[in-house]
């Protein structure tokens, strides 16, 4: 992880990157003004069924498009957009809980959209979380993943998050169950 990602993320600049395939993109910090762009994107990552849990439909787009803007607004997350001629094509985005309980903990998503997976993009994001969560302090950084969505959990994996369990028949979709897969990244290691 290099430290001149950190600073972007400390400075509000962004970090312009080569996907795999040359195309260029640029990681930066989320505005609010991202909000509906980034509710179109979570509404099109919803029509494929299969990697949010939400389905299509389910989440009135203007609402989560104030709720994301609300969240950026509060400045309390790490919120970054991949943007690439001027659409936001990818996010990542850590929340950490207020209660003292869990406030050591973030937890991560991300979302590419469907021409922007497979060329490094979600390692890329990835990484610049696991920079803030450094920088911040966070002892873990853990998310949850659908069983069959391997690239995401190889990326995951190769990013030094590991397997923590399966919540079994955890959501609804339609009327099948889907597990879920929690996997958790430690920055300073699991000593305790």
């Amino acid at each position: 992880m290099s430290e001149r990602g950190g600073e972007m993320i400390a400075t509000g600049s962004g970090e312009t990157k080569t996907a795999r395939d040359g195309r260029r993109w640029t990681l930066r910090p989320a505005r609010p003004t991202d909000g509906r762009a980034l509710a179109r994107l979570f509404a099109e990552v919803r029509t494929e069924g299969r990697w949010l849990i939400a389905t299509p439909g389910s989440v009135s787009e203007p609402s989560e498009a104030f709720w994301i803007s609300e969240l950026i607004r509060a400045n309390e997350h790490l919120a970054l957009v991949a943007e690439a001629d001027g659409d936001v094509v990818g996010n990542v985005l850590v929340n950490v809980d207020r209660g003292v309980a869990t406030e050591h903990i973030g937890v991560l998503s991300i979302c590419i959209a469907h021409d922007w997976r497979d060329i490094g993009i979600g390692s890329d994001l990835v990484e610049a979380a696991q920079r803030w969560a450094l920088e911040r302090g966070l002892r873990k950084v853990s998310l949850g993943v659908f069983p069959d969505n391997q690239r995401a959990i190889a990326v995951y994996e190769k990013q030094g998050f590991v397997r923590e369990g399966v919540r079994r028949m955890q959501y609804r979709s339609g009327d099948k169950f889907r597990d879920e897969v929690l996997m958790a990244w430690f920055p300073q290691g699991m000593d305790r």
